[in-house]
């Protein structure tokens, strides 16, 4: 039997079978299948079609977080900034509801190694008076609708929470959280009540699935008007599930959940 030729084309993927016979052939392609046919020619030619190789994963550390950015910045203004550490890929500027800037967006550059240059050159830079920070965006994932379970215990507050000061003395947590609903979306919102007199404390606590959320929602809506008031922010350092009768006073109800 005369020997098989091989051709192997990259350009193509194909892989090209030569050989002057004229006999049952038996050729085997994989371990489990054969293919087996007659030649009666002098050439025979089979393309055998490879499988594309799988292309590997892209990085998915490429998206950033940029806080406290400047009011007046822009697209553009994020694009040639950081542009001088690799391709800018989208900028995503999260604004209110008048379409004003909040002061933070999501950046996502071509490749980790270029979002890891931004944070190393321009993290806790200073940019037209004001101080940036810059880390790398966090995933999370919205909990699924679920009905009402009377008879489980009310959801713990994150540690990733905002201590909310000069509450107007009506203000209760359905306002709080209507606030802070209106552009995030905040796990718990409680006002607190002095024990025994039941009157407001004139603060409450608001918290956040992540520490990005929580950080944005202290930026766009600090010195925001509640009921007449100006509310006061500044991130919480007390534990979490504090006891709220010794430490804080009562809450007029029970934290909120997110759909």
């Amino acid at each position: 039997m005369a020997a098989l030729q091989l051709a192997i084309s990259n350009s193509t993927r194909t892989v090209s079978i030569k050989f002057p016979l004229c006999s049952p052939t038996q050729l085997s392609l994989t371990p489990t299948r054969k293919l087996s046919f007659e030649v009666c020619s002098s050439v025979q030619e089979i393309a055998v079609e490879e499988k594309p190789e799988k292309t590997q994963q892209p990085d998915q550390r490429r998206k950033l977080f940029v806080l406290n950015l400047p009011w007046s910045y822009a697209v553009a203004d994020i694009k040639n900034l950081f542009g001088e550490c690799g391709t800018v890929v989208d900028v995503e500027f999260i604004k209110q509801k008048d379409g004003k800037n909040r002061g933070f967006a999501f950046v996502t550059m071509a490749s980790a190694e270029e979002a890891q240059a931004v944070i190393e050159k321009f993290d806790s830079n200073e940019l037209l008076g004001r101080i940036i920070r810059i880390e790398f965006a966090k995933r999370f994932k919205k909990p699924l609708r679920s009905p009402p379970a009377p008879a489980s215990p009310p959801p713990r507050e994150t540690r990733h929470k905002l201590y909310v000061s000069n509450l107007a003395w009506k203000a209760r947590s359905t306002h709080l959280r209507e606030l802070f609903s209106a552009n995030f979306e905040p796990v718990s919102a409680r006002v607190v009540f002095d024990s025994p007199s039941g009157r407001s404390g004139g603060y409450g606590f608001v918290s956040f699935a992540t520490k990005e959320e929580a950080e944005a929602a202290l930026s766009a809506l600090d010195g925001k008007e509640l009921l007449g008031r100006p509310i006061s922010l500044k991130i919480s350092e007390k534990n979490i599930d504090e006891p709220a009768k010794k430490e804080e006073g009562m809450t007029d109800e029970q934290p909120a959940v997110i759909d």
